[in-house]
């Protein structure tokens, strides 16, 4: 996602300047001095053209299609020249209402709301070309702040700019031309900018693609009937594998939680899932060769009652010759790979606890020391933490050796500090989480679940 607003930032400031180029040679000062509708429709027209239509390819890239592109590009162009076209006749209308009695006043304002105007119908682009009402809401939000901040430093700039060139011999005059470029790229990457953010601080569900194409790449769920398949123009896009249908599954939303209707064979959480599912944060899901992770934002997730047990993370099946956990080739004769581990940490049998002598009535707590595998390749192994704590994550460096896609690099570590257990989150991808609960820090106790990814862990 942060990849996506750097996008439509760049992208915006682009378009910007693009259509600073393509009005300048049309610009001269009868503009300012007279209002001539004409030109002043045509600039705000040709503004919005290029920045939404910059911005719609942006938004199209980072959903990886081609055809998500073409889309975004026209509809972006199309619904920018109408927002540009009612911006300008907005502004220029406020600018001749105030303007008499507050000039200096009247333009500011006047350029604020007009390019706020702008802005929001580009903003509103975006959310067309991804079918989210909820998407059109915010991007109307964050196009409207963006071009509102924009317009209002585009006078600021400009005076900047011409106090810059009033000390170059000869080119005070051409001053209103850096001025007028720098204003327009900053207004294309302030729409870009907003829109993003404001994507970006109000999404509450999405999938992210752990193994396959796209490896990494979040595609936020914010509509209902959100499809995944191999359709270019699907909401999570999954390209390049047969097995994958055009509309493979469909993620709903009900009573405030989603719902996975499976539309072609697929797994969740390692299972085959043939009836529609309830999504929780975490899930594992798999269609074809690709493996994929819903994922809800922290306070979204419907917490489950502490008596009801979720279903086991079971691996994903695999082809002949390739570890299920970790997607390696496998040794054809000893079958390891190379995320088996060999040096690191090995499991170490219960220990045997010494009788606990009588204390005159108080009582002695245990002190959590192990952690025992409930899933995977290590379920029913029992791992000491030494003194010095462990790393956990699926590299070979790691003291913790986690065979399991679900699983970071290095995922997190756990320290011994003042006698228990603490465990840290190292920025995992899929999280840590102990009974349940998103945690970057947390004390354990025998007794607890610690969750890396989708592999499960009690501590002893």
């Amino acid at each position: 996602m942060v990849s996506k607003l750097i996008y439509l930032m760049l992208f915006g400031a682009v378009g910007g300047f693009i259509a600073w180029a393509v009005n300048e040679p049309f610009y001269d000062d009868t503009m300012r001095r007279s209002v001539d509708w004409g030109r002043l429709v045509l600039f705000g027209a040709v503004s919005g053209g290029f920045i939404g239509a910059m911005i719609g390819l942006a938004s199209g890239l980072s959903l990886g299609t081609g055809k998500h592109v073409a889309r975004g590009a026209l509809l972006g162009a199309v619904v920018g020249i109408v927002g540009g076209w009612l911006g300008v006749v907005i502004g220029q209308v406020i600018f001749g209402v105030l303007t008499t009695r507050l000039p200096i006043v009247g333009l500011i304002i006047g350029r604020i709301l007009g390019w706020a105007v702008f802005g929001a119908a580009i903003g509103l682009a975006e959310g067309v070309v991804a079918r989210s009402p909820k998407r059109m809401r915010n991007g109307m939000l964050g196009g409207a702040i963006g071009g509102g901040l924009g317009g209002a430093l585009f006078d600021f700039l400009g005076l900047v700019v011409a106090s810059g060139f009033a000390f170059v011999p000869g080119a005070a005059e051409d001053a209103g031309a850096p001025s007028r470029a720098v204003g327009l790229t900053l207004i294309g990457a302030g729409v870009g900018l907003f829109i993003g953010l404001l994507e970006l601080l109000t999404r509450t569900a999405w999938v992210r693609v752990i193994y396959g194409r796209n490896e990494g790449k979040d595609y936020p769920i914010d509509r209902d009937g959100a499809y995944i398949g191999r359709d270019e123009l699907a909401d999570v896009p999954l390209r390049g594998d047969p097995q994958v249908a055009p509309r493979h599954a469909e993620i709903r939303t009900q009573g405030g939680g989603y719902l996975l209707v499976p539309l072609a064979p697929l797994l969740v959480n390692g299972r085959p899932a043939t009836a529609p599912v309830e999504l929780h944060d975490g899930d594992m899901l798999q269609i074809g060769s690709f493996q994929m992770q819903f994922q809800l934002r922290e306070g979204q997730a419907q917490r489950m009652p502490r008596d009801v047990v979720r279903a086991p993370y079971t691996p994903m099946p695999a082809p002949p010759g390739v570890c299920p956990y970790c997607g390696q080739p496998q040794d054809p004769m000893t079958g390891a790979c190379a995320c088996t581990p060999t040096t690191a940490l090995t499991p170490t049998p219960p220990p045997t606890r010494p009788p606990v002598p009588a204390t005159g009535g108080v009582v002695v707590v245990a002190q959590a020391t192990s952690l025992v595998g409930l899933d995977g390749a290590l379920a029913g192994q029992r791992f000491s933490v030494p003194a010095s704590g462990l790393t956990v994550g699926r590299e070979a460096d790691n003291t913790l050796i986690v065979p399991d896609l679900s699983v970071s690099r290095h995922h997190a570590r756990i320290a011994q500090e003042n006698g228990v257990l603490v465990v840290y989150d190292l920025g995992s991808t899929n999280g840590t989480y102990v009974n349940e609960v998103r945690v970057t820090r947390q004390t354990l106790k025998p007794g607890d679940i610690v969750r890396f990814g989708g592999v499960r862990f009690r501590v002893e």
